[in-house]
């Protein structure tokens, strides 16, 4: 077997596998405008990631809900993994560095 045959098949494996759980996701009939597979980078198994305009709904209603402020709108926080320099410092520009969330990440990222 060559080396990259090995490579190739794990690829083949996880698309497979990636496409499968997209597909079962998508079966709720929700619209969604965010879906990725992600990994940590350090072996583990892939997993996936979406977000659905009705999600967003659900959750912007539960924060407004628990906010003493009508209207609440969600700002998605932008951030990358591993938070390495590079992606810290791209983070960093995408984001509002004294927003909580980014601050609770960068303390996350500092570990």
């Amino acid at each position: 077997m060559k080396p990259t045959q090995g490579i190739e098949a794990l690829a083949a494996e996880i698309a497979d596998v990636a496409r499968t759980s997209f597909r079962t996701l998508f079966e709720n009939g929700e619209r969604y405008y965010y879906c990725t597979l992600f990994t940590t980078g350090e072996g583990h198994a892939p997993s996936i990631s979406a977000w659905s305009w009705e999600a967003l709904e659900r959750e912007t209603a539960r924060q407004g809900e628990e906010s003493d402020t009508p209207g609440l709108t969600i700002a998605e926080l932008i951030k990358f993994m591993p938070p390495d320099e590079i992606n810290t410092e791209i983070a960093l520009r995408l984001n509002r560095a004294e927003s909580p969330d980014m601050q609770a990440w960068l303390v996350e990222a500092a570990e």
